[in-house]
């Protein structure tokens, strides 16, 4: 696997501007890597539970009734149940129109 130390790092110095972070770029470069493999170590590098990352792959049949807004939302409400504690949710091969 290629190390994309570069995007890493710069993924995490945004982490708390308060803004929803895209990435982008040409089929199979690698960001799923980057969100799902690379940035996931990290958060559970830094102490993040695992229960706290919340993973969706619109692309996979297990994860396709979330291309729904409303079914996605009702998902992630019911995961963090209104709790005091950080959570990231990594959205993964949005479907294009």
């Amino acid at each position: 696997m290629i190390q994309r130390d570069l995007y890493l790092h710069q993924l995490v110095s945004y982490m708390w501007d308060g803004q929803i972070k895209v990435i982008t770029g040409i089929r199979r470069c690698g960001k799923s890597v980057l969100l799902f493999e690379l940035f996931r170590d990290y958060l559970l590098s830094q102490g993040t539970s695992a229960e706290n990352i919340i993973t969706i792959e619109l692309d996979k049949r297990k994860d396709v009734k979330f291309r729904s807004p409303i079914a996605l939302s009702s998902m992630v409400e019911a995961k963090i149940q209104n709790s005091a504690q950080q959570y990231y949710l990594f959205i993964g091969q949005l479907p294009t129109a």
